[in-house]
């Protein structure tokens, strides 16, 4: 099996635009909540509401590319991604006392997923340690917040997040440069 198709089987068979713009977003977010960490909570909720609506909705444009095999693991990511996005838009007070479990568990979850797809890369992919690398952040970023209490926690909460986004942003930019290396390579 050669690199380029083990990245299809892999969630890096996205477009390399898919990868820089969810980077990019994960960046913008990252560095809003940085420099403004004293905003109101529920501004906070719009934010992490949109970071895993995007996601969501990228992991499930990635998986279009994706080969029938490995296309579930997106498919799942990007539905998680949607719904938990979408609960927060919905209610957004009430999600604010809650939003440090709806961001752990969804922090968690992508992370667990971008770790699965990293392994299944083949061993020689030079994108198979930013991908694991990127589901680790999220990982650890999740279980701190587990560690927090949920009241005093909000504003550690608003930095990891913050720091997740900006570390999270550059992996999948660095990512995207890869794929679109391997799209170049494959004539697409």
């Amino acid at each position: 099996m050669n690199e380029t198709t083990g990245m299809e089987q892999a969630m890096l068979a996205q477009d390399s635009w898919v990868l820089a713009l969810e980077g990019i977003f994960a960046l913008i977010i990252g560095f809003l909540i940085l420099f403004w960490p004293g905003m109101t909570l529920v501004t906070l909720t719009i934010f992490v509401g949109a970071f895993a609506l995007v996601s969501g909705i990228f992991a499930l444009v990635g998986a279009l590319k994706a080969k029938k095999g490995s296309r579930w693991l997106a498919i799942l990511q990007g539905v998680v991604g949607i719904i938990f996005g979408c609960i927060i838009f919905a209610w957004p007070i009430a999600t604010t006392v809650v939003l440090l479990w709806f961001v752990m568990a969804w922090l968690v979850v992508s992370g667990i997923f971008r770790i699965v797809a990293g392994f299944s890369l083949p061993k020689g992919d030079v994108s198979k340690g930013l991908l694991i690398l990127n589901g680790f952040l999220a990982l650890i970023i999740g279980i701190l917040l587990v560690a927090l209490p949920p009241i005093e926690g909000l504003y550690t909460m608003a930095l990891l997040i913050g720091f997740y986004g900006i570390f999270g942003g550059i992996t999948l930019i660095m990512l995207s440069f890869m794929a679109k290396s391997v799209q170049s390579q494959m004539g697409a």
